[in-house]
């Protein structure tokens, strides 16, 4: 048997291995940091001007490194966002990450921009003498334009961390419009650049006031400028990205650009989007759902008149995550009577009056650089299994035994040192084990496709006895400090078995107690939420931990209380702060142990009474300190209360509550710092012999 036990902050760390149970926390190499390559200048001949932009051009290229080559010819793509040159004569499309022109009349696309960089949603300009688009060739995504034969592509957006989606022009041809948000699940806002420069100018707000919490912020997506400048158009919706949303979602607004006014312009049952001005400004093309598919529809600005132009078109992308927009880029022809669009993989010219579309038939070269291949053959390993995680270790109440389940049978060992010994021999599947207080006997949950049980067992091993009297999926047993009742979480089999996500309750559990030799369960009350029950020294009264916090009760449901709430700074999609995963009272009831986010907290826990008292993590209110630093799987009082255990993996930890400094640590002064100190001492001494 090996055992570790490294000297940590006061912590004793030992790894359960053996014939069953060996492994280690992780492993791996630091990824080597990309360097950027740095031109050699020493055999040019060129002016300081040339060389500075030699390296800034070096600098825009991506660290991935081609490695690989893949090349072939298609007539056909997914969602090319494209559009028309202002004389009708040219189509710009985007192609698997590069961007090609095309004849109106069709033919072989030219490739005008390649390269390793995801380029996309080109827009020509209104002199048709730039063509703004997409790229992340620097790093992160931006906007980027560029002459139509792809020659001196000049960055105009400078993000470092952006998402950007649907550049267009206003009228002037002076400013990029388009849509950005902050990298990750965010909403739209936007904006304006100057091709000339500068930072950028924000139209509109996703967070018009501080207060607007997220799920109330403004996505504004794919704005289209009037031709008279006075108005901008884009799809308008209130919060970003969600599960299971309901139609509508979007509505197609319009701002004035002078006072900023906005109003929905277009109201339908199931959205409208991406909309796209005639040329004469009298029409609005947009894009709108009917039952399970998506069709274009025209309004007359004018009139209000409004109808379908084609149905079905190419499914919109509303229930996704929409970054690319929420329908490929469109436009019209000269004189307003055409447009121009990708369906089922095929660019189309469409006739508005009629809805008669023809082929504009492309090939297109496609060579596509690659970087190394992400292939690592392994070898499977052959002999006695390597367990790389323990589940519910629990320390025997006098410390020297831990209990825990493994590859679905439970295992008990003398810690440390110990070499695991199997409890049982039967092949039921074995989980969660609780001793009980006199260290005696173990109990534990038992799960198969039919139902599972409580049942207890001798902690030296035996054969088991099964305690409860009906099939159900049991979880987080505890048994009482009077040794005479197991409490635990009684949820329906069916409903596990059945269940989508396994989040370990299944349906609506009941909290029950049955008797520690075996009887009929008694119904404590329906969980609603709660779980892990557990027990201080408070013998009569069940502690549980809900979203709403801590809370203790009696055995008949009675007297509920609110001990404390943990929380941790907003994470994720939430505007407010998150509450811990899981909370644990320790035995005397001056202390919890906090899961967030799979790191593990102790705090101290305050009677105040009245309402129950908010400790956050980052705050400081009462003693709280981060426990771990790579994580815990799962974890536990010990000694009674006097350690803290937890396990990562197949690792095992134990650290003294009484060894924790809540004390911030001290700043380590750096060595220049540490060398002036010392040169400061030798001048004193030396003055003050």
């Amino acid at each position: 048997m090996s055992v570790k036990q490294p000297s940590l902050r006061s912590l004793t760390a030992w790894y359960v291995v053996g014939a069953m149970v060996l492994g280690t926390i992780f492993g791996g190499a630091a990824l080597p940091e990309a360097r950027a390559k740095q031109q050699d200048l020493t055999d040019q001949e060129k002016d300081k001007k040339d060389e500075k932009k030699d390296e800034k051009k070096d600098e825009k290229k991506l660290s991935l490194k081609p490695d690989r080559k893949i090349e072939f010819t298609t007539d056909e793509g997914t969602w090319l966002s494209l559009d028309a040159s202002p004389d009708g004569k040219t189509i710009v499309f985007e192609l698997v990450g590069d961007i090609y022109t095309l004849p109106i009349e069709g033919g072989e696309a030219k490739l005008i921009d390649g390269g390793m960089a995801f380029d996309s949603q080109p827009k020509f300009s209104p002199d048709g003498k730039w063509i703004a688009f997409l790229s992340d060739r620097d790093g992160s995504e931006n906007v980027w334009i560029m002459h139509p034969d792809g020659t001196e592509p000049k960055q105009i957006s400078k993000e470092a961390g952006a998402e950007f989606a649907s550049p267009n022009w206003t009228p002037d041809g002076q400013y990029v419009l388009v849509s950005k948000a902050a990298f990750g699940i965010n909403t739209f806002e936007i904006w304006m650049y100057h091709i000339q420069g500068g930072s950028g100018v924000q139209v509109s707000k996703a967070k018009p006031a501080p207060t607007v919490r997220r799920r109330e912020q403004l996505n504004n997506l794919g704005v289209s400028a009037s031709a008279d400048g006075k108005y901008l158009y884009y799809a308008h919706r209130v919060g970003g990205f969600t599960y299971e949303a309901q139609f509508p979602l979007w509505q197609v607004a319009r701002r004035d650009r002078k006072t900023g006014d906005e109003d929905i312009l277009i109201n339908q049952l199931a959205s409208s989007m991406r909309p796209v001005l005639s040329p004469d400004g009298t029409s609005l093309l947009y894009v709108t759902r009917h039952e399970a598919e998506s069709g274009l529809r025209l309004r007359n600005l004018q009139t209000g008149e409004d109808r379908w132009v084609k149905y079905p078109i190419t499914r919109d992308d509303q229930e996704s995550r929409f970054t690319r927009d929420l329908f490929p880029g469109y436009a019209f022809l000269p004189g307003g009577k055409e447009i121009v669009y990708n369906n089922d993989g095929k660019i189309y010219r469409l006739d508005i009056a009629t809805g008669a579309e023809r082929l504009i038939p492309f090939t297109a070269k496609v060579s596509q650089d690659l970087g190394p291949k992400l292939d690592f053959p392994q070898k499977v390993e052959e002999g006695p299994v390597k367990v790389r995680l323990i589940q519910d270790p629990v320390e025997s109440p006098d410390g020297k035994r831990l209990a825990f389940s493994a590859l679905t049978h439970l295992y008990v060992m003398d810690i440390p040192g110990g070499k695991p010994q199997r409890l049982t021999t039967g092949n039921a599947k074995e989980f969660q084990p609780t001793w009980s207080p006199e260290g005696k006997s173990i109990a534990y949950v038992t799960w198969s496709a039919g139902g599972g049980q409580i049942c207890k067992v001798p902690s030296t091993g035996g054969t088991p006895k099964q305690l409860t009297q009906t099939s159900a999926f049991y979880s987080d047993p505890a048994w009482s400090p009077h040794d005479d009742r197991i409490v635990a979480l009684r949820g329906s089999a069916y409903d596990r078995d059945n269940s989508t996500f396994d989040f370990g309750i299944a349906g609506s559990p009941d909290l029950i107690w049955i008797p520690a030799d075996g009887g009929t369960a008694t119904l404590i009350l329906p969980a609603r939420g709660a779980g892990k029950p557990h027990f201080t020294h408070e013998k009569d009264r069940i502690y549980l931990y809900t979203r709403g916090g801590l809370i203790s009760l009696r055995y008949d449901g009675t007297d509920r209380r609110t001990h404390l709430q943990v929380k941790s700074p907003p994470l994720g999609f939430s505007d407010e702060p998150d509450p811990a995963d899981d909370v644990l009272a320790s035995p005397d009831g001056n202390w919890v142990l906090a899961h967030i986010m799979n790191q593990l907290y102790v705090t101290a826990m305050p009677v105040v009474g009245g309402e129950a008292p908010t400790i956050m993590i980052n705050a400081g209110s009462v003693p709280v300190k981060k426990i771990t630093d790579i994580g815990a799987d799962y974890f536990a009082w010990a000694d009674d209360g006097k350690t803290i255990t937890w396990a990562v993996g197949p690792s095992f930890f134990r650290q003294p509550l009484s060894a924790i400094s809540f004390e911030p640590p001290k700043e380590e002064k750096k060595e220049g710092e540490k060398k002036d100190d010392a040169n400061r001492k030798n001048s004193k001494n030396r003055k003050n012999p």
